[in-house]
């Protein structure tokens, strides 16, 4: 599965632009951008701030941001050993 494949991608490199991820996989932007965005909604990517310098014209692939793998495990707000004693 390709979200699978990014997923490791992303665990692998850290930090990857847009484009990194359109061009591995050989994907159009907005495929890309659809995958990046499941993993925006799972929490598990964040995105940085843009560190495009204005001289590069916005070709280098990080002026729209790059995309940072975080994989945090969700937050629980139950105790599991409580809830497995009923």
């Amino acid at each position: 599965m390709i979200l699978g494949d990014i997923r490791d991608y992303l665990k692998q490199r850290q930090t990857v632009s847009l484009q990194d991820v359109a061009t591995h996989f050989d994907l159009s932007d907005e495929s890309a951008s659809l995958a990046m965005d499941y993993w925006l909604k799972k929490g598990k990517v964040r995105v940085l701030a843009a560190t495009c310098s204005s001289s590069c014209g916005s070709h280098c692939g990080s002026a729209g941001g790059q995309y940072q793998w975080v994989g945090q495990n969700p937050v629980r707000w139950f105790n599991l050993d409580t809830i497995r004693r009923r």
